[in-house]
């Protein structure tokens, strides 16, 4: 790729990651509001610290699911059949790991939207996204759930310049998304939030690369408090955020 495309191909990345982009993101807060009202978030370093708890669990979640569609999207030695049947055992396994109802349906709500607007989007500009095509072919067909970390790899695949340096930027946007449920639900100041967020890059670049290293049997390994928070939520008797 010649300097032109690498860049189109990071700002397309870039895009999808944007707290902006209309997939709803931002109403989740993946559990964190019950940390919120059972008093374990009340000030800055308080959200540090989950900051710090949520990046050694992501690359055995979110970020792992991601890297490891994007791996085999772009595995050269992949055939059509073979990359959905990988697709389709990668999706049963991280629906089954979801165990939060509300966090597995907010995921599909986003995966869907994510697919829509990728679509309308390389219409715009004649482009193609065959791996994401697959994944949306397979869901409508009802072999797989669909969810969104896993079409984020695909469209980091198809439109990404390499699957690590998209796995930071869609580590950033769950971080930043988290960022701004910390300060609207503990609440948080904006200066201590973005403070939180800046410190934790150094643990975003190394969950990313410990995720690069994963084989599917990874995923799960930890973050059982996490889930159980997330289901918690489920039943909180006031809520600012839909998970």
């Amino acid at each position: 790729m010649n300097v032109n495309e690498t860049e189109a191909r990071r700002l397309a990345m870039l895009q999808v990651c944007d707290s902006v982009f209309p997939v709803g993101a931002f109403a989740l807060s993946n559990g964190m509001e019950t940390f919120v009202q059972r008093d374990f978030l009340r000030r800055g370093p308080d959200f540090e610290q989950y900051m710090k708890n949520y990046l050694e669990v992501a690359p055995y979640k979110e970020i792992g699911q991601m890297v490891i569609a994007g791996r085999y999207a772009t595995d050269a030695r992949l055939s059509e059949r073979g990359l959905a049947t990988k697709l389709i055992e990668l999706d049963e396994l991280a629906s089954a790991l979801q165990s939060a109802r509300e966090i597995r349906e907010g995921s599909e709500r986003m995966c869907t939207r994510l697919i829509k607007l990728a679509d309308q989007m390389d219409a715009g500009c004649d482009q193609h996204s065959p791996s994401l095509d697959l994944y949306a072919e397979l869901i409508r067909g009802g072999r797989c759930r669909g969810l969104h970390s896993i079409a984020m790899g695909l469209y980091a695949a198809d439109h990404a310049p390499d699957v690590r340096d998209a796995a930071i930027m869609y580590g950033y946007s769950l971080l930043s998304a988290l960022t701004m449920c910390a300060a609207k639900a503990i609440p948080l100041s904006q200066y201590a939030g973005q403070v939180a967020l800046h410190d934790s890059f150094p643990r975003l670049v190394r969950a990313v690369d410990i995720a690069m290293t994963l084989k599917t049997d990874d995923l799960g390994i930890s973050g059982a408090y996490l889930d159980i928070a997330a289901m918690q939520h489920e039943t909180l008797y006031s809520r600012l955020y839909m998970s």
